[in-house]
């Protein structure tokens, strides 16, 4: 079966900020002596434990280490049949307040155009856009002059909302030329500004966005990315298929199993929205890393109105934390049988992408 993962990552550790972990760790670990301290305290730290957790994180960390986004591309595509096709999402963590990042976000789209240029039919390439890089709409004009195939928004790494005005040439290029958007939507995320609670409750406040006193700064910057957020954008450009990643998250599918009658719970707004909006989907990425969530999918794949909706994304070598890239895709596709599976890992995909629209 050709398989299309509709979500995956090849940044590399110079792409993230160095102050993105506490007490100066990513500086620490971009150092081989760094590294190999942090990885004895980590198989120290626990060593009568049979949970793996410390031996996933520190794969995931090696992952970021590679030299090149080949190198960590490789490592993924190994893993599935040789015809998969990959949409990898770049990333801009410039905005973050989280320090300087070592290389300009536009090296990391040169590389990245450069191996789909090298795997033409293997990669689908998204460019990263936020509107607080003073250069995101050149960033976005020479992406697509380049040949990425999509857009990639992350609200909460800087705090902007998706109807920000800054975004409608964006939206209106993508509109008239049928480029899909990819949205995260979970409201937890390590990827989030940084700054105190008082100034992120400010934050809010001047964008009337809701929020409680129990949401930690993950949860508050999350506020921006809400489903509903979306709805004028896919109401305004109804050419824009755009996906809301992570179908709310892990913690949405917990409490909507706990409690199904929350009718603001992330997963069953967005469940309640791919049903209205044509132009509208989700992907499992990452949440569906977890086992227990498979019967909550296969039944709602039942569904003739959300199953055409629902796109296979694994979200590496991010879900490397939790359990590895073939158990994620071998578990799911078992579990689901061919058919389910050939829907969101094939069909639904090139809905999505447009593939009349796309030439590799």
């Amino acid at each position: 079966m050709e398989i299309y993962n509709v979500h995956i990552h090849t940044f590399k550790q110079e792409d993230v900020p160095l102050n993105f972990l506490p007490l100066g760790l990513v500086r620490i670990l971009s150092t081989k002596r760094g590294f190999e301290t942090i990885a004895k305290i980590l198989n120290l730290a626990n060593p009568l434990s049979t949970d793996d957790q410390f031996k996933r994180y520190l794969k995931f960390i090696k992952t970021g280490k590679l030299k090149s986004q080949e190198e960590i591309f490789l490592k993924c595509a190994e893993q599935y049949p040789t015809k998969t096709k990959f949409v990898i999402h770049s990333i801009d963590m410039s905005q973050m307040n989280a320090g300087k990042v070592p290389r300009k976000y536009m090296d990391q789209l040169f590389e990245l155009i450069d191996l789909k240029e090298k795997y033409p039919e293997n990669i689908i390439p998204f460019v990263h856009i936020d509107p607080n890089n003073l250069d995101y709409l050149q960033i976005f004009q020479t992406a697509m002059k380049m040949g990425f195939k999509g857009v990639k928004l992350y609200p909460p790494a800087s705090c902007f909302l998706p109807t920000d005005n800054r975004l409608t040439k964006i939206y209106e290029y993508c509109n008239k030329n049928h480029i899909p958007i990819l949205a995260h939507c979970g409201y937890q995320s390590p990827t989030h500004y940084r700054d105190s609670i008082k100034n992120l409750r400010k934050k809010l406040e001047e964008h009337n966005l809701p929020y409680n006193d129990k949401m930690n700064k993950a949860e508050l910057c999350g506020q921006f990315t809400h489903p509903r957020n979306y709805i004028p954008i896919l109401e305004k450009y109804p050419n824009i298929n755009i996906c809301l990643a992570h179908w709310g998250s892990e913690k949405s599918w917990k409490e909507y199993i706990e409690n199904p009658k929350n009718l603001e719970n992330w997963f069953y707004v967005i469940k309640e929205m791919i049903q209205k909006y044509p132009n509208l989907y989700t992907d499992i990425s990452f949440t569906l890393n977890s086992t227990e969530y498979f019967s909550v999918l296969k039944v709602f794949l039942q569904n003739d109105k959300i199953r055409p909706k629902v796109l296979f994304g694994s979200d590496y070598y991010m879900v490397e934390i939790k359990t590895s890239e073939k158990k994620f895709c071998f578990d799911l596709r078992s579990y689901l049988g061919e058919d389910l599976f050939k829907e969101i890992a094939y069909i639904n995909p090139r809905r999505y992408l447009g593939e009349n629209k796309i030439s590799f």
